[in-house]
């Protein structure tokens, strides 16, 4: 831990010690001497050492003792103060135990550990590891407040070890737990998820006050399948009519559109407002939980 005021403290007060024990029997000395030292110059002196002895030492320990507390109430803005703490190398399924120093808010296990991270258990595990979960039809709440329309996703579909990522608004089933897209035909991401039916999607919102006020970020990351539903399914004009087309017809949209049905296998709900609640920022659903 980045202590420097109580190491400066610390070398301080062995020093103080040093010269305190000298002149105390140096003053021993010269009492049993019977000296010009009166008695009660000597009592005021001894006075003066116990302050130094005991009054300053504790002083400085209040001061090192407030700082963990400090570091564990700051709501880690910028430029406020924070303490590392040089830890041993952990891996990133690792689980905080209940003996974890305190630190400040908004720190991450990398700022004080060399951590090992591999492709299933990433930074975004590894803090919703470690930080209040709510449950999982919570979670979805939350989900569905976020996304209460047409929302405009970040789409990514893979084909040959090559992944494509287009804009697409999708429209959330809250029935079904499952997204709408409308697609024009023909587009490479059709035929890509024909091909291969993985994908990952995200949207966010986020904004800044000026003058230094608030930030506020939200953000839905989605894994899941995709399926294509040209317009000869028999599902195609119930779920046209979920999707509430904006700019052309239903006939239109017929000759023009296929659908993509996506259903997600799980959504990472990320919100900054979170820790007001003494909640990880973070948050899983899972469709099979």
């Amino acid at each position: 831990m980045i202590m420097k005021r109580s190491c400066f403290a610390a070398c301080t007060l062995q020093v103080m010690f040093r010269a305190c024990r000298k002149t105390a029997s140096f003053f021993c000395v010269e009492v049993n001497k019977g000296g010009a030292m009166k008695q009660k110059t000597a009592a005021m002196l001894v006075l003066v050492m116990m302050v130094l002895l005991f009054v300053l030492p504790a002083l400085c320990c209040a001061e090192q003792a407030a700082a963990p507390a400090a570091a564990k109430a700051s709501p880690g803005k910028t430029g406020e103060a924070f303490a590392i703490q040089e830890g041993r190398p952990i891996t990133s399924g690792q689980v905080m135990s209940q003996k974890h120093p305190p630190f400040a808010r908004g720190m991450v296990c990398v700022e004080c550990h060399q951590v090992t991270f591999d492709a299933v258990t990433s930074s975004t595990r590894q803090y919703i590891n470690n930080y209040p979960q709510f449950k999982n039809d919570a979670v979805w709440k939350k989900i569905e407040a976020f996304l209460q329309g047409r929302e405009r996703f970040s789409l990514a579909s893979v084909h040959n070890n090559e992944p494509t990522a287009t804009t697409v608004d999708m429209v959330l089933d809250k029935k079904d737990k499952v997204f709408y897209v409308v697609c024009e035909k023909g587009t490479e991401k059709l035929y890509q998820i024909k091909q291969n039916p993985k994908i990952s999607a995200v949207h966010y919102a986020g904004w800044t006050v000026a003058g230094g006020g608030k930030k506020e970020w939200k953000s839905v990351q989605v894994r899941g399948t995709a399926e294509v539903i040209p317009s000869g399914d028999a599902r195609y004009g119930t779920i046209i009519n979920k999707y509430h087309l904006a700019r052309l017809s239903r006939e239109r949209a017929v000759l023009r559109f296929d659908l993509i049905r996506i259903t997600p296998s799980d959504i990472v709900y990320f919100d900054t407002n979170l820790a007001d609640e003494n909640a990880g920022i973070y948050q899983r659903w899972e469709r099979n939980k």
